[in-house]
């Protein structure tokens, strides 16, 4: 079995013309039903970006490569192709005037930790929040209820890090954004009340 693995990897490390994609996917098929690492396929690939391969692989070639996402027994370094049949692929295209609906819903706020493009981005210091559509079931379809707005940490996976300490004024703020808005507004007239109390 090690014997067959070695002359695998060798065969494929040899074929240096083949893209990372193509590496990757040879890869994970020698490996079905089996947990791999970052580490393993990063070593494959040869690239550092392997993580949007891996996306590529899952959403245009309806490989059923699994993550902690998928399956919390995972650890986050680990992917694991379940089977060699492929899934249908879906339609993940976001068009203008549904991305317009999206917006107009959820408004410029992340929908998971509540930031906006005005405020600063905790992991790159000097820019801003950058915003983006995406679904929020990636098995299911591109519909208006399964697309959500996410700040680019949040998207990233990133979310299930410790972000770092932010001023007390503006995680209050992150957290009024979260609320619903009947929410939203109680707290709006209980600050009017006190900045501008009646005559």
């Amino acid at each position: 079995m090690i014997l067959l693995s070695s002359i695998w990897k060798k065969s494929v490390l040899k074929r240096s013309n083949i893209g990372a994609r193509d590496k990757i996917r040879e890869f994970l098929e020698g490996k079905v039903g089996k947990i791999v690492t970052t580490e393993q396929i990063a070593r494959i690939a040869k690239i550092r970006d392997f993580q949007r391969r891996i996306r590529e692989l899952r959403n245009d070639e309806g490989m059923q490569i699994l993550s902690r996402r998928d399956r919390p027994d995972l650890k986050p370094n680990e992917y694991l192709l379940v089977s060699l049949k492929r899934e249908p692929r879906l339609a993940l295209r976001i068009d203008k005037a549904q991305r317009t609906r999206i917006i107009e819903r959820d408004g410029l706020i992340c929908s998971m930790c509540g930031v906006t493009p005005s405020d600063p981005d905790p992991y790159h210091p000097g820019r801003k929040i950058t915003l983006h559509i995406d679904h929020d079931d990636r098995r299911g379809p591109t519909i208006d209820e399964n697309l959500r707005v996410f700040c680019r940490n949040c998207k990233e996976g990133r979310s299930n890090l410790v972000v770092p300490p932010a001023p007390n004024t503006l995680s209050v703020i992150r957290t009024i954004r979260r609320l619903p808005r009947s929410d939203q507004r109680l707290i709006f007239l209980e600050l009017k009340k006190k900045f501008e109390p009646t005559t």
